[in-house]
């Protein structure tokens, strides 16, 4: 009896830590060439995390700029993130459509990408 006490004790100590856990949020946007991954605070207010996907693996990208377009018609944010070889892109999204453009600086490609399900 005293062991089921002390584990339930355990049980409940480790569920009253994890309430206040940080949650987050995925949101992946997929396009012909590649998808990116944008993994946000609980509030969706800000993106932590930006990966791009490449050869079936997820690769990080850091954060150099954010800049915040609510108050432009359409809303939503731009980002501008760095691969591991110093190349930026732009990440626009447009809240009111669900969308991100993503642009490479370098050569100016540009690809649309679409919220995946």
């Amino acid at each position: 009896m005293k062991k089921i006490s002390i584990v339930l004790f355990i049980l409940g100590v480790v569920f009253a830590l994890n309430t206040g856990a940080y949650a987050q949020k995925y949101f992946t946007y997929d396009g012909s060439e590649f998808s990116v991954l944008l993994t946000c605070d609980n509030n969706n207010t800000q993106v932590n995390r930006v990966q791009f996907s490449s050869d079936g693996k997820w690769v990080d990208f850091s954060i150099v700029n954010y800049t915040n377009m609510d108050g432009v018609e359409g809303g939503g944010f731009i980002y501008t993130v760095e691969d591991g070889k110093g190349v930026q892109f732009l990440l626009d999204y447009y809240r009111t459509t669900d969308y991100i453009k993503v642009t490479n600086l370098s050569l100016g490609n540009e690809w649309t990408l679409y919220r995946r399900n």
